[in-house]
């Protein structure tokens, strides 16, 4: 499924487009140009596609959906200060190569170009938000009633990472040289990180460091909407539930089977490189891609995060010079990286004379430049 979004008029984003979203994108830049606005827009409208598919799903077997998309209940937190009413934002996300179109203008939600999907073009869809704040997981999931004021996107983390914890129980973490394991104690879930080393013993997950507390969730995540998350199970919530309780269920008639729809999960990470070290950044950045490269049989996974770190995006130059043949081998078709400055956005990506796929990170050597002019002219 390709997809394309183009954003106006957002808080500091002023128009942005990016044509063909690729299976991993990053964007980086300062603080408030706007990141995290680009990525809970795209969540936003890939959420209500989502929607369109399950009513589209239910139309093409003959049944009336119950599902109806109002856009105030779906502007959580900030977006309601660019998109709610008498807001002048504007977003336009397209997929299948601009055969279905979702627009929001003058604070009203338009679907009538995405209403009729057809069910060769069918998807099933997970979207997933990994947020900054998600170091204070490890209290939430000692005391989860202290956060009630918390917001949708902590919540989001914080849901997905509970049922994340049931299902991989043993996990690897290189980047930080720990291995994380999940036990049952009288009853309590406790969730333990062992060095490799074994020079110490294991500690909780809410007595680690903050790098190990902010990454745990990222590569658990990762983990486990690459290959446990259950589809079947969401399939069931959102379709099987409904037509069963509606007494339905034997008037349901697919023009294609669910095993037959393509799967997709859309992870969108703030941060990534929250409170590690440059080298363990960029060895988790590798563990990331290797992993949602390479998925369960039964589904693709996209993942786009919003960066500060410039040590990350030149890191995508060496996954761009792996041989094809390894795991986490990034290429020029699915890398996508943008800065996003003055409410517009720079693509990175360029081609060597050669030919070769490179990311253009000459703008992020100017902080140190300019650390080494000032140094030497008072030194001088």
């Amino acid at each position: 499924m390709t997809e394309s979004i183009i954003i106006k008029d957002a808080g500091p984003l002023r128009h942005v487009a990016i044509d063909r979203i690729s299976p991993v994108t990053l964007l980086i830049g300062e603080s408030g140009s706007g990141k995290s606005v680009f990525m809970k827009a795209l969540l936003l409208m890939r959420y209500i596609y989502k929607m369109l598919n399950i009513r589209a799903t239910l139309k093409n077997a003959g049944l009336k959906s119950p599902f109806k998309l109002n856009l105030s209940s779906l502007l959580k937190d900030d977006l309601a200060l660019y998109f709610g009413p008498g807001k002048s934002g504007e977003i336009q996300y397209s997929t299948h190569d601009g055969r279905y179109t979702l627009r929001i203008a003058n604070g009203k939600l338009i679907t009538k170009e995405a209403e009729n999907i057809s069910a060769p073009d069918l998807v099933f869809l997970k979207e997933s938000w990994i947020t900054e704040m998600r170091s204070a997981i490890p209290m939430w999931l000692a005391r989860p009633g202290a956060f009630k004021e918390a917001g949708f996107y902590f919540k989001e983390t914080a849901d997905d990472f509970d049922k994340a914890l049931d299902a991989v129980t043993d996990l690897a973490m290189p980047h930080i040289g720990m291995h994380m394991r999940v036990k049952r104690v009288n009853d309590k879930r406790r969730v333990m990180l062992a060095p490799d080393n074994a020079t110490y013993d294991a500690l909780e997950l809410r007595n680690a460091s903050s790098g190990m507390q902010s990454s745990a969730p990222v590569v658990a995540l990762t983990r486990y909407f690459a290959r446990e998350f259950s589809f079947k199970d969401a399939l069931k919530r959102s379709i099987v539930d409904y037509l069963f309780q509606q007494d339905r269920l034997t008037h349901y008639r697919p023009d294609i089977e669910p095993a037959d729809i393509p799967r997709i999960v859309h992870m969108h990470i703030e941060e990534p490189e929250l409170s590690l070290y440059p080298s363990a950044q960029c060895a988790m950045m590798e563990d990331i891609v290797k992993t949602a490269l390479n998925p369960a049989a039964d589904r693709s996974l996209s993942i786009i995060m919003a960066t500060h770190s410039p040590y990350i995006v030149n890191y995508m130059n060496i996954l761009l010079s792996l041989p094809h043949t390894d795991p986490a081998a990034l290429s020029g078709e699915n890398l996508g990286i943008y800065r996003i400055a003055d409410g517009q956005l720079q693509n990175l990506m360029a081609r060597t004379p050669a030919g070769r796929w490179i990311v253009d990170s000459t703008a992020f050597t100017e902080p140190m430049t300019d650390i080494l002019s000032r140094y030497r002219s008072l030194n001088s």
